[in-house]
């Protein structure tokens, strides 16, 4: 599964009140739009509660 861009990521999420959970990153993400790729890695991320979208996004990488 290849990693979301970095910038895609960002912009699908930009609106997210950090720290937040999985759950509402992928209802962010879908909210504005993302691909069945994004949420895939959403999806498969450990279910914890994220402080920024500079550590969603380490956890987007570490998924492969």
């Amino acid at each position: 599964m290849t990693i979301p861009d970095r910038d895609r990521l960002h912009a699908l999420l930009s609106d997210v009140d950090f720290p937040c959970g999985r759950a509402e990153l992928i209802r962010r993400a879908t909210a504005n739009g993302a691909d069945d790729s994004v949420l895939g890695h959403l999806g498969a991320i450990p279910d914890s509660t994220y402080p920024d979208l500079d550590a969603v996004t380490s956890a987007c990488s570490e998924m492969t």
